[in-house]
């Protein structure tokens, strides 16, 4: 019989060991725990992957706020300066999306300003409140909203990815319970 090659055929393939008689079900055992824990394992890395990804498309929806931002940067627009900015970071291991609020102070030598920034926090669960933007001028609210839309699609997403690698580790921990298990089982008296 051929090795199987494809997910399918791998499935039948275990389907049919499972009630086989003629099978060394001692090393299919150590076999399928092996290949279950490689799984896990293996999964817990496209986890990290994926948060990857998302880290970078939340770079995006950032940089898009930025650009408005710098377009109105000049003195014949209204509204200058953008009094609110985002920032998109991974924080150990952790994905982070923050908006901030900044304040222009008049340097004293009289060449430029310096910017002191405030940490807006963040009132719901995925999303930043409404009231947390009302010192937005009339420019930045559309992109702010725009921007945070997106931030909440990629919290959402970032949230299930956490909750996932919840269930990978925890289902990391049963396997090990379980091969203790197996390790206790005494065998038939004869």
């Amino acid at each position: 019989m051929s090795k199987p090659k494809t997910i399918q055929e791998i499935t039948d393939k275990w389907h049919e060991v499972a009630r086989a008689g003629e099978f060394d079900h001692h090393q299919g055992r150590r076999m399928a725990l092996d290949q279950c824990r490689q799984y896990l394992q293996s999964l817990s890395k496209s986890l990290d992957m994926e948060r990857a990804r998302l880290r970078y498309l939340a770079q995006r929806l950032s940089d898009h706020f930025w650009a408005h931002n710098e377009a109105h940067r000049t003195k014949e627009t209204r509204g200058y300066p953008g009094h609110h900015g985002c920032r998109v970071r991974m924080l150990h291991g952790s994905l982070e999306m923050h908006w901030y609020y900044n304040t222009f102070v008049r340097v004293k030598n009289g060449k430029g300003h310096a910017v002191f920034s405030e940490h807006i926090r963040r009132a719901l669960k995925h999303r930043y409140s409404k009231p947390a933007f009302n010192r937005a001028h009339d420019w930045e609210r559309p992109i702010i909203d725009e921007t945070e839309a997106g931030f909440e699609i990629v919290r959402i997403m970032n949230a299930n990815l956490t909750h996932m690698r919840r269930l990978v580790r925890a289902n990391l921990k049963q396997l090990d319970s379980l091969e203790a298990h197996f390790d206790g089982l005494q065998p038939p008296e004869s």
